[in-house]
């Protein structure tokens, strides 16, 4: 039974040394290891040989020149593999080979290892010849350098060299202390050889490994095609093998029996019975298959598992690893490849690459861009880079990327993208019902990629949107229809001083801004560019310009809110400053003119002064001075009246202020005076007038010298018209006019671009002053002043713009308008 394992054990070695050597003839690592494989067969051999109790001395001698040449073979492997490296001296080498030819000459000529060997009852026995030990140190050593090599070999590998490296070191390792302890060191020891047919057996741990690390790991790039019928066979053989070995022992007389048909037939059809049974094929499927890289042949089975996968929104990276998983599933392809459309100019980007190195390769070869003149259809279209490609370049750039299959993605017409299928690990070609499952699968891959893409589009839309709000100064926050805060920008976070760890309602945001969006989502108003102030806690009142607008869906129905809010601080800082610079440049125009008005009078009362020692006592003197001094006087008095009125107060306090009873009361107290002169005042007012946002004693300044001027202008009597109403430009609807019209001679054109300058006037007594301070009340409320002539008709209208307090007494608390602040609700009856 020994011999017949150890036949079989040899056969296989042989096996294994051809195969590995037809796999790349002309590299120098795999004749090596073909060789060393040869050397370690003719070993087993001859050991077998000596089990079959004839040629004892011939067997004997071949062993031991076989033998003598194992480690010399060892080491020349060891120096080339993975790669060729000057770690062992040449000399060394060859010194080696020397040593062992040396002593297989010995062995095959001479009696210097074997002297002599007998048949005993426990099978051949040897007696050692004198250079036996001699023989025994070169072994040893030899072979324990080789093995140093190779163990540093292992320790310094990374990736799939290691593990090709870990397996061969194991079986080396393992068959080389057994084969060493068995027929070396206990017959050097002992003197006793019994046990030499046990040897032999531990190679085939190293026949085991070498092959495992061939089929998993692609020892020395070898391929092994393993066919359906081959794993069969070898499945079969094993079972039998197995089912014998038990026979034997259970029955020692097993082969003796006499029945119709052997027991090892029985074993043997028993076997393949059970392979071909379905508990056998499920174990081929689940265990061999899978060894072998034969992936999952249930097409259908993988079909329903792809239209589950890929059914879910994803973005592409996600779908191309979700496909590749669906693919190594079915087919274990030795590489795999997806790349989609990047852009709309045609570029591609690659989006899964197995293995990792694959995508470099890929994306510096310069065929890569070639991928994009493969002939487009509707649909998809699953290619074989051998057979169905027509363009030669095209078709010699995938074979240089080992490339089998090429699946073109499709949609409407487009490439969207492609997957690149390498052979199968297996060595199987892609039948048609593969190619089939490919299409379909591509088909599905299609509409997902498609959907991938637009994902991707839409976030990245969104991610840019999420950008571009961030990067903008003013503060934008946007809620729900339950008024919940959905999102916000930085500039909101610092202005509002609220935090995006907690989701935050309504009540966490001041409160002008909280009835803005609470009254854009009941859709009862949506304020445009309102002015409003908020407190900050570092910054103190903090101005700002607010808009908010309501979000609806497709259907028209409110989803939403949102609130854009500008920071004024240094807008209102820039006014001030502007102010500040006109008022300077006015003052000294007032200074001017100040000197020019107040010298006139006190000219004349130094003149007076001057006479008064020389005429004390003349009558007509003092009766003069009596009559003109207090006239003079009196010009001076009403001069610094006017001054003190120039410019309203910034503490000036502003309220809400009803329009229309405060022009009702200036109507009654001066239309009697009027009526004196022959002017007839008439009030016009809409009805309810919103509110203004005003200082009710400066507006009635304001409309106190707008009306003495309408009425001066008509000095043979006439209509004053009070006209009080909402601004009918559309363009600013929020606005409240005031109209003051005559029908006095009007305004020279050449002199309008004058009338609000300080000191000019047309009339005799006048000071010049009065539309200079109406002018300043109306900027201080943040109005508008304009002098225009009536159409078609004599006169002049006077013109006054407001903007509109929209709340109602009490509501909302301070309200501001443009450089002023409105402290609480009021208004003027």
């Amino acid at each position: 039974m020994s011999q017949i394992s150890l036949l079989l054990l040899s056969a296989v070695q042989i096996v294994l040394a051809l195969f590995v050597w037809r796999a790349q003839p002309q590299s120098v690592m795999h004749r090596r290891f073909a060789g060393q494989t040869l050397l370690l067969a003719i070993w087993v051999l001859s050991i077998a040989g000596l089990q079959g109790r004839s040629a004892l001395d011939l067997w004997s001698r071949i062993a031991f020149a076989g033998a003598s040449l194992i480690p010399a073979a060892f080491l020349a492997f060891t120096a080339c593999y993975p790669i060729p490296t000057p770690a062992i001296p040449q000399s060394l080498l060859r010194l080696c080979w020397v040593a062992g030819a040396s002593f297989a000459v010995l062995a095959l000529t001479t009696d210097f290892l074997v002297l002599e060997i007998q048949l005993t009852p426990t099978g051949p026995a040897r007696k050692s010849g004198p250079l036996y030990p001699l023989f025994a140190l070169y072994f040893l050593v030899a072979f324990i350098v080789a093995l140093g090599v190779f163990l540093s070999r292992w320790s310094r590998a990374r990736g799939r060299e290691r593990a090709q490296l870990q397996y061969l070191a194991v079986g080396i390792t393992v068959s080389a202390a057994g084969g060493i302890g068995t027929n070396l060191i206990l017959p050097l020891v002992t003197g006793r050889s019994a046990y030499n047919w046990l040897g032999p057996h531990f190679s085939l741990c190293l026949v085991a490994l070498t092959a495992h690390a061939i089929i998993r790991h692609r020892l020395m790039d070898i391929r092994w095609v393993a066919h359906r019928g081959l794993i069969y066979s070898i499945v079969i053989g094993g079972a039998s093998g197995v089912a014998m070995a038990v026979g034997k022992l259970v029955a020692p007389d097993w082969t003796s029996q006499t029945v119709t048909i052997s027991y090892n037939a029985v074993a043997i059809l028993s076997a393949a019975v059970l392979v071909f049974s379905p508990a056998g094929q499920r174990f081929i499927h689940r265990v061999v298959d899978p060894y072998l890289y034969r992936g999952h042949p249930d097409h259908a089975a993988g079909l329903r598992l792809a239209t589950h996968r890929l059914s879910q929104l994803m973005e592409p990276v996600a779908l191309a690893q979700r496909l590749h998983g669906i693919i190594a599933e079915a087919f274990i392809p030795e590489s795999f490849t997806m790349v989609a459309k990047a852009s709309d100019r045609g570029e591609m980007e690659i989006l899964v690459a197995a293995p990792e190195e694959l995508a470099e390769r890929l994306s510096s070869h310069r065929g890569f861009s070639s991928l994009m003149r493969v002939p487009t259809s509707t649909g998809p279209t699953v290619l074989s880079c051998s057979m169905d490609l027509s363009d030669p370049q095209l078709r010699a750039t995938l074979g240089e990327l080992g490339v089998e299959i090429l699946v073109c993605l499709q949609r409407r017409d487009q490439l969207l993208g492609m997957l690149l299928l390498g052979p199968r690990r297996s060595g199987d070609a892609y039948y048609k019902s593969d190619l089939a499952f490919i299409e379909s699968l591509a088909e599905l891959a299609s509409i997902a990629l498609d959907n991938a893409l637009l994902y991707r589009q839409k976030l990245q839309m969104i991610d840019y949107s999420e950008r571009l709000v961030e990067s903008i100064d003013s503060a934008v926050v946007a809620v729900d229809a339950q008024g919940r805060i959905t999102s916000s920008n930085a500039a909101a976070r610092r202005m509002f001083a609220f935090s995006t760890l907690r989701l935050l309602t309504l009540d966490g945001l001041p409160s002008e801004v909280a009835w803005a969006l609470a009254l854009a989502l009941v859709e009862e108003w949506a304020p445009r560019e309102v002015e409003i102030s908020v407190d900050h806690t570092l910054k103190g009142t903090l101005p700002l310009i607010l808009s908010a607008v309501t979000l609806r869906d497709e259907k028209s129905v409110v989803v939403g809110a949102l609130v854009v809010a500008t920071d004024l601080s240094r807008v209102k800082a820039l006014e001030r400053d502007q102010r500040r610079i006109e008022r300077l440049s006015t003052m000294a125009r007032f200074y001017a003119g100040i000197a020019h008005e107040v010298r006139s009078p006190l000219a004349s009362i130094s003149n007076f002064i001057a006479m008064l020692p020389d005429r004390f006592d003349d009558p007509e003197y003092r009766d003069t001075a009596v009559r003109l001094l207090p006239n003079e006087v009196a010009r001076i008095v009403r001069l610094a009246d006017r001054l003190r009125s120039m410019a309203p107060s910034d503490g000036g306090m502003l309220a809400p202020v009803r329009l229309q009873p405060l022009l009702a009361d200036i109507v009654a107290i001066h239309a009697p005076a009027a009526a004196e002169t022959g002017v007839v005042v008439q009030l016009r007012s809409e009805d309810d007038l919103p509110q203004v946002a005003a200082d009710a004693s400066q507006l009635v300044q304001l409309f106190v010298n707008l009306l003495r001027n309408a009425v001066e202008a008509m000095p043979s009597g006439g209509t004053v018209t009070i006209e009080a109403r909402r601004d009918r430009d559309s363009r600013q609807p929020n606005r409240l006019t005031v109209a003051i019209s005559d029908e006095g001679s009007g305004i020279d054109p050449p002199l309008r671009a004058q009338v609000f300058a300080p000191f000019f006037t047309t009339k005799p007594s006048g000071t010049g002053l009065g539309l200079t301070i109406c002018r300043e009340i109306v900027e201080f409320h943040g109005a508008s002043l304009s002098l225009i002539p009536r159409l078609g008709r004599r006169g002049t209208t006077a013109l006054v713009s407001f903007p509109v307090t929209t709340v109602s007494d009490g509501q909302l608390g301070p309200l501001v308008v443009p450089g002023r602040q409105l402290t609480g609700p009021a208004s003027v009856s």
